[in-house]
This record gives structure tokens, sequence and C-alpha cells, in this order.
């Protein structure tokens, strides 16, 4: 069964020897002391070994593992000799590369007995394929199937909040309908910038401009932005376009975006980690300070760290939001 065998080894030997050196999937074969007395070229290519290395070595004394991985898969080698056929599923290993690095790889395996001409078992015959790629798509699935499951609880959860400041702030069903379903809107932009973008952080001067064409139906003369580049996370990006979104809709309905020639200006600068937007509103003959609470000033409340200044001014509203530049640009709201 030796690889080079002594003179005189059987045809079966040579025959066995001859097809198993032509699979391109592992192949070795064990004595009953589980020392290597085969192995095809295919086996020490993906072991990154060669027979010099395996010939006769207890197969522990070439691969060693600690006792928990190693004592089951030991048993199952020894069952072979019983006469019985062994597999092992998804059998992690570590595999020392040409560099010193060491690597782990995933195998599936199935243990075979041969028998001599009595029906004694006397070697176990193993037949591997390499499943690590395989095992790291799986991982790699579950982690998004949870990232995906984790995102979905959060959209509901905005969503759920947002019907209920909505409503609390409707003056009546027909309001309430046509600004909860802006806001849905609203959100939909975002998380589909988010998709298009693999779930990285969006830049602010895009999340604005996106917010407030909808708002002025593309009319971009209506509006002006000034200010550097800065990429938000992904919680900020989303918690960004609810509040300019908000802003927005405010100067469709009672601002620069009500009259014929009102404008609006966005600036914004970076200095000492902490983001400053000033958006200011022009063009308005009477700007009327709002009698209740709505859903803007109550949605400001819900970041802590963010600071909000409004001036109502002779032309319109100024809004000043600062905001500290940390882990996220803008904090997730409390509960």
């Amino acid at each position: 069964m030796d690889e080079e065998p002594a003179k005189g080894g059987t045809q079966a030997d040579l025959r066995f020897r001859q097809v198993a050196d032509q699979w391109s999937l592992p192949l070795m074969a064990l004595d009953r002391d589980l020392r290597f007395v085969y192995a095809n070229h295919a086996y020490m290519e993906a072991t990154n070994t060669d027979w010099a290395t395996l010939k006769h070595q207890f197969i522990f004394d070439v691969f060693p593992d600690v006792p928990e991985r190693r004592d089951p898969v030991e048993a199952k080698f020894r069952k072979v000799f019983t006469g019985e056929q062994t597999r092992l599923d998804a059998q992690p290993y570590e595999l020392k590369m040409p560099d010193g690095s060491i690597a782990t790889r995933v195998w599936q395996t199935i243990q075979d007995p041969l028998r001599d001409e009595t029906g004694r078992v006397t070697h176990m015959i193993q037949r591997a394929e390499d499943i690590t790629a395989q095992m790291e798509l799986k991982r790699q699935n579950e982690f998004m199937e949870s990232e995906l499951a984790h995102r979905i609880r959060n959209m509901f959860a905005v969503i759920m909040a947002t019907s209920r400041i909505s409503g609390a702030v409707a003056e009546d069903t027909k309001t309430f309908i046509h600004d909860f379903n802006d806001r849905l809107a609203s959100m939909s932009r975002v998380y589909t910038k988010l998709t298009e973008n693999d779930w990285r952080g969006l830049d602010l001067r895009q999340v604005m401009q996106d917010e407030l064409d909808a708002v002025t139906r593309r009319s971009r003369h209506r509006y002006t932005l000034e200010g550097k580049s800065v990429i938000l996370t992904v919680k900020a990006s989303k918690d960004a376009a609810m509040i300019i979104h908000e802003l927005a809709a405010n100067a469709r309905k009672y601002g620069a975006f009500r009259c014929p020639n009102g404008h609006v200006t966005v600036k914004w600068e970076v200095a000492d980690q902490v983001l400053t937007a000033v958006w200011t509103e022009s063009g308005v003959s009477v700007v009327p300070e709002p009698e209740r609470k709505g859903f803007g000033t109550m949605l400001f409340d819900m970041f802590p760290k963010m600071t909000v200044d409004r001036e109502f001014r002779p032309g319109g509203v100024q809004v000043t939001i600062r905001v500290p530049l940390l882990k996220s640009p803008i904090d997730p709201p409390v509960s």
C-alpha cells in the first residue's frame, strides 16, 4: 500500500495507486496504527506536504490539534477498523503555509474500511473535499441575513415612531396621511441611496440635494448649498435625511418654498470635530412663529447631543444645527 511499495506489491495495490493518483480530490490511506501508507498528489498539494513528510508518520504528529478537536476525529478513524464507514462534516484543521503563516482549512471527509482477502480491515481510506470557500460563503450569508434582519427591525421602529409622532401633531386625518407618506418617501430615498452605495455612509451634500429636490420638484434655483464634502455614517445619513426633509417640508408649508421668490441657503462647516449647518430662508414676507410643537421640533428633541437654534427673522427663518462628530455625526434618538 505504500506510495513507494516494496518490490512484490500486489497488482491490486498497483491498480489502486494508478487510479487514486489521478483523482482531483485529496485521498490518503492509514494503517491500523493511524500511520500514513499512501497519499495521492491532490492530498499532498492540499496539505502543503510531500511523501517524505508523511510516510509512516502518525497522522496527529503531522497534523497536531487541540484535544477537544483531535479526540472525536481519532474516534471516527478508529471506528473504521470495526468495519464501518464514517464521515466528518465541516472539520477544521490548521495548515502551515510556505511563508510560515497558519491557515485554517475546512474539510468534509469520508472514511472507508479496506479489507484483505480474509475480510479483516487493514487500512482506512479517506476521501476529502476542501469546503473552506463554501463555509466562508455560508458565514457571510448568515452575517448578511442577520444584518438585514437588524436593519429591518430598525426601519420598522423608525416607521412606528414616525407614525406615532405624525399622528400626535397632525391637525386632521388628511394632513396625517400626506405628511406621513412624505416621510416614508424620504426614508425610501435614503435607503435606496445607501443600498446603491453598498451600505457605506453618504455625502451630506448628496443627502441635502436629494431631499430638497424632492420637495422643490428638482427646482434647484430655489436653493443653494455651500460646504465641503462631509461623509456621514450610515446611521447619520438616515438621521440627516429625516432632519433635512422636515426643514424642507416646513419651508414648503410656511416658508421660502411657499413664496414665489423664496430661497433657501444651506451652509455647513466642520471645526474642532463639530459639524455646524446653517439653514437660512429668504424672500418670505411674513414669518409666523409656530404656536405649538410640530414634528420637526419633536424630532430635534430626540437627539440629545445636537443643539438647534431657530431665529424667526424678517425675510425668513434661520436654523443653526451643531453636532459633535464622534462615532456618528448624529447620535441615535433616545427612547
